[in-house]
C-alpha cells in the first residue's frame, strides 16, 4: 500500500499537479516519498525544474535496471522522465512480462525503509500505466468537474477491475480526489456525486492559481501557502493510516 499510482488516462485533471502537491506534503512531515514520473510528457519532472538529458530512466527500464534517483527535498526524491520513454509504448509490447518491468526496476532500486512511492502515470491507458498498476498496491483517481471526465472514470474504473483480476490482485482503490473545484459551481457537487458511487473522496480540491503557477515555473517544492495545498493537506491526514 506504499506504492500508490495517481491515475486517469484524460488529460489535463490536474494528476500531476496532485502527485506533485502530495509527494512535497508527504516529504515535509518527514516520510520518506519517491517520486516517479512515467509519463513520457515530463510534466511532474518540470515541475521541479528537474531536467534529464541521459534518458537513464528509459534506459533503466528496459535493462530492468534499479531507477535512477534525483533528490528534490531531504525526504523527497525523484525518478524524472523525457520524451525517450514514449519508445518504451512500443517496445515493451512484444517483451515477455511485459506488465512488469517498472516493478522490477523498483525492487532493485535503493530506497529507505518504508519509503512511499508515488508513481505518474500517463494520460492513457497503454503499457506504461499498466506497468504503473501492476506495480502499485493502492490507486488514487484525479478527476476534473465535467461530463466527459465522468466518462473516462467509468473507463478507468472498467479497466482497474480487470488487472485487479488478472494481473495484480493486491490493488485496492484508495479513492478519488476531485481538483480544480469552483465549490459554487453545480457542476462540481454532481460529479462529487458521481464520482462518490465509484470511489470514496478523498479531497475536493479548490482551483488555485498560485499551485499552478509553482507547478509551471519548476519550483512546486517550494510553495508554503495556497489554498489547493491546504486541500491536498487534507487529502494526506486521510491516507496516512493507509500508509502507517
Amino acid at each position: 500500500m506504499r506504492i500508490i499510482a495517481i491515475a486517469n488516462q484524460k488529460g489535463g485533471t490536474a494528476k500531476t499537479t496532485t502527485t506533485a502537491a502530495l509527494a512535497v506534503l508527504l516529504a515535509r512531515s518527514g516520510t520518506p516519498t519517491h517520486l516517479i514520473d512515467c509519463d513520457p510528457q515530463g510534466s511532474l519532472t518540470r515541475s521541479f525544474g528537474v531536467q534529464d538529458d541521459t534518458d537513464s530512466f528509459y534506459h533503466a527500464l528496459m535493462h530492468r535496471a534499479g531507477l535512477p534517483i534525483r533528490t528534490i527535498l531531504p525526504s523527497l526524491t525523484l525518478t524524472p522522465s523525457t520524451t525517450e520513454l514514449g519508445r518504451a509504448e512500443t517496445e515493451l509490447l512484444s517483451e515477455t512480462g511485459r506488465e512488469f518491468f517498472l516493478r522490477t526496476s523498483l525492487e532493485k532500486t535503493a530506497l529507505p525503509t518504508n519509503t512511499v512511492v508515488l508513481l505518474d502515470c500517463p494520460p492513457s491507458l497503454g503499457v506504461l500505466s499498466v506497468n504503473c498498476l501492476s506495480t502499485a498496491g493502492g490507486m488514487i483517481a484525479v478527476v476534473q468537474p465535467g461530463g466527459f471526465e465522468l466518462h473516462a472514470l467509468a473507463h478507468l474504473h472498467i479497466t482497474i477491475e480487470a488487472i485487479r483480476e488478472r494481473v495484480n490482485p493486491d490493488l485496492h482503490i484508495l479513492g478519488a480526489v476531485i481538483t480544480n473545484s469552483h465549490r459554487r459551481r453545480k457542476i462540481t457537487e454532481q460529479v462529487r456525486t458521481e464520482v462518490g458511487r465509484l470511489y470514496p473522496l478523498l479531497g475536493t480540491i479548490r482551483a488555485d492559481s498560485r499551485l499552478l503557477y509553482a507547478t509551471t515555473a519548476g519550483t512546486i517544492q517550494r510553495l508554503t501557502t495556497s489554498k489547493a495545498l491546504m486541500d491536498y493537506a487534507k487529502v494526506v491526514e486521510q491516507l496516512q493510516p493507509v500508509l502507517l
